[in-house]
């Protein structure tokens, strides 16, 4: 690992104590799209069909016949004509959805929620510095020939033309009082592209340029533009928000200044103080350390249905509902995770019982408790204050200036953790893992470079580093292909570590058997890519075989370029070379032989 590394420490507020991390996921149902049923009144240049394919320079995609993608066949005569926005037949309030997406080169598309606030849906591949017309963003409003209030994204997570790509939403809508007058703007909680944070907490004062409605509602349908350019959807699923009101009510609390291990152990002596009190509050108890506080009450539930709590303390606690555990007696401190249980509960009142045992000094005093169910927000259950402010977990941030920067790390993939890992960063802001113990390309990123801080902050117990940009997920298996093998692991793949350009590129050097394989990886030209270049030398190497991409499916699109995993990412093979497809461990395998310098690019 070379030491001159950079890295800055920037401030993240998504681990503030008194932010709750939501614990339950939401029921997401799919829309349907074996057909338009869904959709009302949709005009011609909508339509389903059963697969798209195109590579990342056709202005256009082809399809196939058959179910499960709502396709936009756009075409110039339509451009920015009336009638030929798509909208949902459901309506909607407070809403969680997610889909995937494909567009062409130079395509224009965007969502609606409530046919009124739109999210950006564009062909922003290499943009270095997006606007709120790019991907992600939160287009402008528009007033007297004037745009407004748009909102960019934080950060291009855009894949290249003519792969899948996927967007999440969670949105609250206006809300308005008796009279129907507007009492609170509607609101982005979160905009999410391939998995990377566009937005959140973004406040929308009204409908965004080219709104189907210039007023606003507490519900309204999904619009989906289609007079901009071709889109590709499927996977559509959505949860509606339900706003969730439950109360506590008749609470009463005891407080002792001693620490016990449960109520019974507690109540051999009597109370230091108690009474009745309006709402669970951890400041109830005095003292900073060695004391023992308990809360009893009532709960009322106003549906039937599976609930969640969850708790967060210094020292021991537990939760108690109508008697039964619900949260298990657990140990935890105000810098560690809330613990928390779930539990069926019918619509009406139902007692709870909670404590906590405060024993360890270091640790700062506080208690919360929030309740949740599916498709509804966490609710609190205690005193605002009854959690303490404190400063934000930091960001560790690496990252890639002037040379390549090579950070040695765990790393988890495909649900493993792999302890032999290197990402390597780039000024050209192309970047990707490697698994040295099989010479493997684990992922690859653009954008920003390696997020430490799991490495770095405090212990560093997980020691794992994570993209900081949009990845995407390889196969992460050696190049050399022996389908003689039932795992993927090659044992005879013997690293003998590396070499580094001037530019801080490194070349990684492998024996196999009696020969022995360079790998140099290093960005391609624009940024658009990862460039790989294998050799192999010895006696021998004719034959062997090299793995240049594996996955689900693999498909030649035309000119040296295969769509690997249905539109997950390209690969482009050098002019001369020719590939085989093979079948392997129920994937498709796209090999090249070994007797010659094989040079080819991921792009994505």
């Amino acid at each position: 690992m070379r030491l001159n590394f950079q890295f800055f420490i920037a401030v993240s507020l998504l681990f503030s104590l008194n932010i709750h991390a939501q614990k339950v996921k939401p029921r997401l149902k799919d829309l349907p799209l074996e057909n338009m049923e869904a959709f009302n009144q949709p005009a011609s240049n909508w339509q389903i069909t059963g697969d798209v394919q195109g590579s990342f320079s056709d202005t256009s995609l082809n399809t196939a016949k058959g179910t499960g993608i709502l396709y936009n066949a756009y075409s110039r005569a339509i451009q920015f004509k009336p009638g030929h926005q798509l909208f949902t037949k459901m309506e909607h309030g407070d809403i969680i959805l997610e889909f995937d997406f494909m567009i062409p080169k130079g395509s224009n598309s965007g969502i609606y929620l409530q046919s009124r606030y739109e999210v950006q849906i564009n062909d922003s591949w290499g943009v270095k510095l997006p606007k709120h017309g790019d991907l992600g963003g939160i287009y402008e409003r528009w007033k007297d020939g004037k745009g407004y209030e748009g909102k960019a994204p934080l950060k291009n997570a855009a894949f290249a033309p003519g792969l899948w790509q996927h967007m999440e939403i969670s949105f609250q809508a206006p809300r308005f009082d008796a009279a129907g007058n507007k009492s609170q703007s509607a609101k982005f909680i979160y905009v999410k592209v391939n998995g990377i944070t566009m937005h959140e907490n973004i406040i929308v004062g009204g409908p965004t340029r080219a709104a189907a409605f210039d007023d606003e509602k507490p519900y309204g349908p999904l619009m989906i533009q289609g007079d901009h350019g071709p889109i590709a959807i499927r996977n559509f699923k959505y949860a509606p928000q339900d706003e969730l009101k439950v109360a506590a009510k008749d609470i009463t609390y005891k407080y002792f200044e001693k620490t016990a291990k449960s109520p019974e152990e507690a109540a051999v002596t009597k109370p230091t103080s108690q009474g009745k009190v309006s709402a669970i509050d951890a400041r109830l108890a005095p003292a900073r350390d060695l004391y023992f506080i308990q809360f009893e009450g009532k709960l009322n539930i106003p549906v039937k249905d599976q609930y969640t709590f969850s708790m967060h303390f210094s020292g021991d606690g537990s939760l108690e509902i109508d008697g039964k555990t619900v949260i298990e007696k657990g140990w935890t401190h105000m810098g560690g995770f809330p613990i928390d249980g779930s539990t069926a509960l019918e619509a009406g009142d139902h007692t709870f019982k909670l404590w906590v045992n405060k024993d360890i000094n270091w640790s700062r005093s506080g208690l919360s408790l929030y309740i949740e169910k599916p498709n509804s927000r966490a609710v609190a259950l205690h005193a605002p204050a009854s959690m303490p402010e404190r400063a934000p977990e930091p960001l560790i941030a690496v990252k890639a200036q002037g040379n390549a920067e090579i950070i040695r790390s765990f790393m988890n993939h495909q649900g493993k953790k792999l302890t032999h890992v290197v990402s390597v960063g780039d000024p050209a802001q192309v970047h990707y893992a490697y698994d040295l113990m099989q010479g493997a390309l684990l992922q690859v990123w653009r954008g920003d470079f390696l997020n430490a801080t799991d490495m770095w902050h405090e212990r560093g117990e997980p020691q794992t580093a994570t993209a900081l940009g949009a990845p995407v997920l390889l196969a992460g298996n050696a190049p050399v292909y022996d389908k003689t093998l039932k795992k993927d692991s090659v044992t005879d793949y013997q690293y003998k570590g590396y070499t580094l350009n001037a530019s801080g590129q490194p070349t990684f050097s492998y024996q196999y058997k009696n020969l022995k394989i360079t790998d140099m990886p290093a960005p391609a030209e624009q940024g658009r890519g990862l460039k790989r270049t294998l050799a192999i030398s010895g006696e021998g190497r004719e034959k062997v075989m090299f793995r240049i991409a594996q996955g689900k499916s693999i498909t030649p699109v035309g000119d040296g370029l295969y769509n690997i995993g249905n539109g997950s990412y390209f690969v482009q093979i050098s002019q001369g070379l020719f590939p085989r497809i093979e079948t392997y461990l129920d994937q498709q395998v796209l090999l090249l032989p070994g007797n010659e310098s094989i040079q080819y690019s991921i792009i994505w």
